[in-house]
C-alpha cells in the first residue's frame, strides 16, 4: 500500500510541473497576444490618422491655390531654383514630388520637426510669393502644419501634414505650351500637389533608425479653368449679332484680334466675325494680332479645337457657370437689378495691373449681380464681374480681370477712364425646350471707352476660379 502512494506522488509532481509550465507559457502567449493586439490596434489608428492628415494637406492646398501664381509656387518663397542641368533634369522627376524622404518622414519628430527638414529646398512650397528681393510667407512651411488634439490638449500633436506642388513635366498640354519643360515654369495651368501625413505610432528599431510615425502620401493633379481666356480683348459668342460703334472707343487685343468672334451655329449661313467687322469699321480703333483694322478675328476653330476652351461652345457650360459655379465661388452676390450712380458701387476688389500680383494692396473678387446693371457712376475694381443681366455702364470704369455678361447678354459701354483690362466676353443665353440656346448678343461700344487685352490680369482673374481636381492617387512604396 505503501509502496502504491509513492507510486502516486511520484507521478502527481510531474504533472503539477507540466501544468504550472503550460500555464505559464499560455499566460506568456497571451500577454504577447495582447501586445501585439495593442500594436495592431495603434498601428491602425496611426495610419488612419496619418491618411486624413494627408488627405487635410490635399484639400488646405487647393484652398492656398486660389489668387496665387503658378510660377511662384513652383519657385518656392525665395523665388529662386538650382537653374544647373542636372537640378532641372532631378526636377522633372516623380522623386521630386515628394514633400520629404520616406525615411525623414517616419523618424522625425512630429512635435519639433523643423531639424529635419532644415536645408531642404523650398521649391514648391506653397507661399506669398517672393517680392522686392524678399522672400513671401510660407502658407504650408516645410515643416509641415500639426493637427492637434481636441478637447483643450492643445500641445498634443496628433499628426502633421507636409504639401509640395511641382508641374506636370512631360505631359502632352505641359509640352505644347512650354517646350522647354521647365519645371519652374506652369505653361498649361496644371500642377501636380502631393501630400504626405505622419502621425506617431509604437517606436520601433527598423535597421539603424527608430520609426517613429505611420506614413501616408496621396497626389491629386489641379487645372486651372482655361475657359475664360479666349484671347482677344471682346470676345462675342452667337450666330447672329447685334453690334454698334460709334464715337472714339479703343479696343485693343494687343498679341490677340481686338475683337473675337465664336460662331455657335456655323450652318446658318450667319458670319458673326462680318458683322462685327463691319461694326468696328464704323468708328473708334479696333487693333491688335497683327490684322488690319479694324482688327476681327474668327476664333471659333481654335476655341473648339482647345480641350480646355471648347465648352465656349456649350451653352449648358455656360449656364451651369452662372447659376451654379458662380454663386458658390463668389465674394459678392447681388440679386435683382443694381443702378451704381455717384460712387454707389460696391467694393469690388482692388487690383493694380502695373504692380506685381502680390503687392500688399492686392485683393481682387468675384461679384456676381443676378440681373442686370447700370452704372452711370462707373465702376471700379479687379478680378471677376459676372453680369446675367444687361451691363450699361456710361459712367467711368477702372477694371483689371475679366468681366463677362452672360445670360441676357446686352453689353452698352460709353464712359472714359482706362477701362477694361483684361478681357470682355458676351453670350445670350436662351432658356429652350432642350434647355438653354445661343440667342443673338447685342453689343454696343461708343464714347470713350477702352477695353485692352491683358494676358498677366486675364490670369490673375483665372487664378480666384477654384482649380477643376483631375486626377487623385495614393502613393504607395511601388509607386514612383
Amino acid at each position: 500500500m505503501r509502496e502504491r502512494e509513492d507510486r502516486e506522488e511520484g507521478v502527481a509532481l510531474p504533472m503539477t510541473l507540466f501544468a504550472l509550465i503550460l500555464f505559464s507559457v499560455l499566460g506568456l502567449f497571451m500577454t504577447l497576444d495582447a501586445v501585439t493586439g495593442v500594436r495592431i490596434s495603434d498601428n491602425f489608428e496611426s495610419h488612419t490618422r496619418a491618411t486624413y492628415a494627408a488627405l487635410a494637406g490635399l484639400d488646405h492646398a487647393a484652398v492656398l491655390l486660389g489668387g496665387l501664381d503658378l510660377d511662384a509656387v513652383l519657385r518656392g518663397p525665395d523665388g529662386a531654383w538650382d537653374a544647373s542641368p542636372a537640378a532641372v533634369a532631378a526636377a522633372r522627376t516623380a522623386r521630386a514630388r515628394m514633400p520629404l524622404p520616406p525615411l525623414t518622414a517616419q523618424v522625425l519628430d512630429i512635435d519639433a520637426p523643423g531639424s529635419a527638414t532644415a536645408g531642404l529646398p523650398d521649391d514648391g512650397v506653397l507661399s506669398t510669393g517672393a517680392l522686392g528681393g524678399a522672400a513671401g510667407t510660407p502658407l504650408i512651411p516645410l515643416s509641415g502644419l500639426p493637427l492637434v488634439a481636441a478637447g483643450g490638449e492643445a500641445e498634443r500633436v496628433l499628426s502633421r501634414y507636409f504639401v509640395k506642388v511641382t508641374d506636370n513635366n512631360g505631359d502632352p498640354s505641359e509640352l505644347g505650351a512650354d517646350p522647354g519643360d521647365d519645371p519652374f515654369t506652369d505653361g498649361d495651368g496644371v500642377v501636380i500637389v502631393r501630400s504626405l501625413g505622419v502621425a506617431r505610432t509604437f517606436a520601433e528599431l527598423t535597421g539603424a533608425l527608430v520609426r517613429r510615425n505611420s506614413v501616408a502620401v496621396f497626389e491629386t493633379r489641379l487645372r486651372r479653368d482655361r475657359l475664360w481666356d479666349p484671347g482677344p480683348a471682346l470676345t462675342v459668342l452667337g450666330s447672329g449679332v447685334d453690334a454698334l460703334l460709334a464715337g472714339n472707343p479703343v479696343i485693343d487685343g494687343v498679341g490677340a484680334p481686338g475683337i473675337g468672334a465664336v460662331d455657335t451655329d456655323a450652318g446658318d449661313g450667319v458670319d458673326p466675325a462680318s458683322i462685327l467687322r463691319t461694326a468696328a469699321g464704323a468708328a473708334g480703333t479696333v487693333a491688335g494680332g497683327g490684322l488690319e483694322t479694324p482688327s476681327v478675328g474668327d476664333i471659333t476653330a481654335s476655341i473648339a479645337s482647345d480641350r480646355g476652351r471648347a465648352r465656349l461652345l456649350d451653352p449648358r457650360a455656360l449656364e451651369d457657370f452662372i447659376h451654379v459655379r458662380a454663386p458658390r465661388m463668389a465674394d459678392l452676390v447681388l440679386d435683382g437689378p443694381q443702378t451704381w450712380s455717384g460712387g454707389a458701387a460696391p467694393g469690388l476688389g482692388v487690383y493694380d495691373s502695373a504692380a506685381a500680383w502680390n503687392a500688399p494692396g492686392q485683393a481682387p473678387r468675384i461679384t456676381l449681380v443676378r440681373g442686370d446693371l447700370s452704372a452711370p457712376g462707373g465702376f471700379s475694381g479687379g478680378g471677376i464681374l459676372v453680369v446675367t443681366g444687361a451691363l450699361d455702364c456710361s459712367g467711368p470704369i477702372a477694371w483689371a480681370g475679366l468681366v463677362l455678361v452672360l445670360g441676357e447678354g446686352r453689353v452698352d459701354l460709353s464712359g472714359p477712364g482706362s477701362g477694361i483690362e483684361g478681357g470682355l466676353i458676351v453670350a445670350n443665353l436662351t432658356p429652350a425646350a432642350a434647355g438653354v440656346v445661343f440667342g443673338t448678343p447685342r453689343v454696343s461700344i461708343g464714347g470713350e471707352a477702352r477695353i485692352r487685352s491683358d494676358p498677366a490680369a486675364v490670369r490673375m482673374a483665372i487664378s480666384l476660379i477654384p482649380a477643376d481636381r483631375i486626377s487623385f492617387r495614393e502613393i504607395t512604396t511601388a509607386d514612383p
